[in-house]
């Protein structure tokens, strides 16, 4: 009877474990070993994506990063070394949690300029059509807030995404009045 035991209940939990043990193990050294590879794309992304937003002739080497600790929305933002445009990163949640991200290229004088943005968590065919150059053209030019109804025609069909995504240019234009006056 004793041995019924080891082999019906103890033996598969001990293996069950060891399996655990051995996984976890395989995912943390796959973690340390991709993690700073992910870190540096999605820096190389946002330089270049930067780069795009902001006038012609502007290399990574013109950046410089600006504090926008605690700015609600905002991920990082830089200014150009003349003080003579910016660039916010920021995002906002959209349709069913997931984030659209936006990098808004400001003037001196605090108008849009150029505008990158990734809605690729959105659905596909609805939401991710904030990514189309009509939508995102909108906001060239603008130098206050955005708003659905007003200055900006949301999506049909994709009211969600459409907010979230004038919620990130309205937090990127916060930013940039408060970097400015800074």
């Amino acid at each position: 009877m004793k041995n019924a035991s080891w082999e019906t209940i103890v033996k598969p939990i001990v293996v069950l474990v060891v399996i655990c043990v051995i996984t976890s193990a395989l995912l943390a050294v796959t973690n340390q070993v991709t993690a700073p590879i992910i870190e540096e794309n999605e820096r190389q992304t946002t330089l270049a994506a930067y780069v795009e937003v902001l006038p012609e002739g502007t290399t990574t080497e013109d950046l410089q990063d600006l504090d926008v600790t605690g700015m609600e929305g905002v991920e990082s933002a830089v200014m150009k070394s003349d003080g003579s445009a910016y660039a916010i990163k920021s995002s906002a949640t959209g349709y069913d949690g997931g984030a659209i991200t936006t990098i808004i290229g400001f003037d001196a004088e605090g108008t849009i300029i150029g505008i990158w943005s990734d809605s690729s968590t959105q659905t596909a065919g609805m939401g991710d059509r904030c990514d189309n150059d009509d939508f995102k053209g909108q906001f060239l030019g603008m130098s206050g807030s955005a708003e659905i109804g007003t200055n900006v025609d949301a999506i049909g069909g994709s009211t969600i995404s459409s907010k979230a995504y004038v919620e990130a240019v309205n937090y990127a234009f916060e930013c940039f009045n408060q970097v400015k006056g800074a």
